[in-house]
């Protein structure tokens, strides 16, 4: 096929900005068309780009013989019906986290995209260059195998206004579904992929939204290595204040970004959401770009434990601190250019559907151990295979 992937971008919320946003940094990518429910919002990406081809349902895209490939930024509920469409018309996939609401909807996904010969990927923040270079001082040997990995998240993200089906468990929200997996795929590749067994306690303490906002899990991997993972979305303790005033962007916070505000007084409709600037459009950015923070995360091994640093790693051994420098953080470009690749040099990647699946076994896993107080085994893991 041709050397230039043309892409369609199904969904223009905050997802989809941002994959408009990096898109120009991702050399042999193309934007060819987009597609979302909303005249108000094609209207927008209509006047910025006039060339463009915009749709109002996703399979019209799909069906298009100007597209590619396509980037699934729809909400969570409809991520199975939107990839298997883009599959069936022989579109390439970069499907939003989680990957879908059941293992069956997973299932029906990874099978339209092997029936029509298409790449499925998921985004994921276990492809950040940090959590890559951990994976592979870990797979080195040189600070022996892990014992302990330990994860933790603080933000405000129940105080962001918030669509009715973003706190709605049943559609895919809450933090489990939302933020959870973002950890859980960045600890599942620390150790290795394949994890065990699962047990948790999930949280509903906001006094507005009937929706997970917090939990704790215990991870054993198949190799007995143990993880712990803490995520609170109530916007106490900020876990920037731990991380040089970094988030997950890659930028210092700043007392104007989104992560300040305050708590709205219930779920907001989606034309007052997104008639203002997105947040993907208006995050205020201090200074120089560095690595992304989401959360903290500590891996203990043999010889030694390692944490990010605004530079890349810093490894903490018996001869003290070192920091490893990590390539340039490019956030979506960089899922873009690995599709790219996977596409056109048919490059391996090892976020794909069935990663996506293993991970979303585990969120499952974590709201059904909180609700039946025990521990759960898992039947569906990939090992993480850089």
């Amino acid at each position: 096929m041709s050397q230039i992937l043309r892409l369609g971008i199904a969904g223009l919320g905050n997802a989809g900005q941002a994959v408009l946003r990096d898109l120009s940094a991702a050399p042999g990518v193309v934007l060819a068309a987009v597609a979302d429910l909303r005249a108000a919002a094609l209207d927008s990406c209509r006047a910025k780009f006039p060339e463009l081809h915009a749709y109002d349902s996703v399979e019209a895209m799909c069906k298009s013989e100007n597209v590619d490939a396509v980037w699934i930024a729809t909400p969570n509920e409809f991520h199975a019906e939107h990839v298997v469409a883009a599959a069936l018309h022989g579109k390439h996939v970069v499907c939003e986290k989680p990957m879908a609401l059941s293992l069956e909807e997973c299932d029906r996904m990874n099978q339209a995209a092997a029936e029509n010969r298409v790449r499925l990927l998921m985004h994921s923040k276990a492809a950040d260059p940090p959590i890559l270079k951990m994976r592979e001082v870990i797979t080195s040997g040189r600070l022996g195998r892990p014992i302990q990995i330990s994860s933790w998240n603080y933000k405000s993200w129940l105080n962001y206004p918030r669509l009715p089906s973003e706190v709605d468990t049943a559609k895919g929200g809450g933090i489990v579904f939302r933020q959870g997996s973002h950890q859980v795929d960045i600890v599942r590749c620390l150790g290795g992929g394949t994890a065990k067994s699962v047990r948790a306690s999930t949280g509903k303490w906001h006094p507005r939204f009937d929706t997970e906002g917090n939990y704790s899990a215990f991870i054993e991997f198949n190799d007995g290595t143990p993880a712990s993972l803490v995520f609170n979305g109530y916007g106490g303790f900020d876990m920037t204040e731990l991380t040089w005033g970094i988030g997950e962007g890659g930028y210092v916070a700043s007392a104007k970004s989104p992560e300040k505000q305050v708590a709205t007084e219930g779920p907001v409709n989606g034309v007052a959401k997104y008639s203002a600037p997105l947040r993907a459009e208006g995050r205020r950015r201090d200074g120089a770009r560095k690595q992304p923070f989401f959360g903290l995360t500590v891996v203990s091994c043999e010889k030694g434990d390692m944490r990010q640093s605004p530079g890349g790693l810093y490894l903490y051994t018996g001869q003290g601190r070192e920091e490893v420098l990590c390539p340039p953080f490019m956030d979506r470009a960089g899922e873009l250019l690995k599709l790219h690749q996977a596409v056109t040099q048919n490059r391996p990647v090892f976020n794909d559907g069935k990663w996506g699946k293993a991970t979303l076994e585990v969120l499952l896993a974590i709201l059904q151990s909180s609700r039946e107080r025990r521990e759960m085994f898992l039947h569906y893991q990939v090992p993480c295979v850089l």
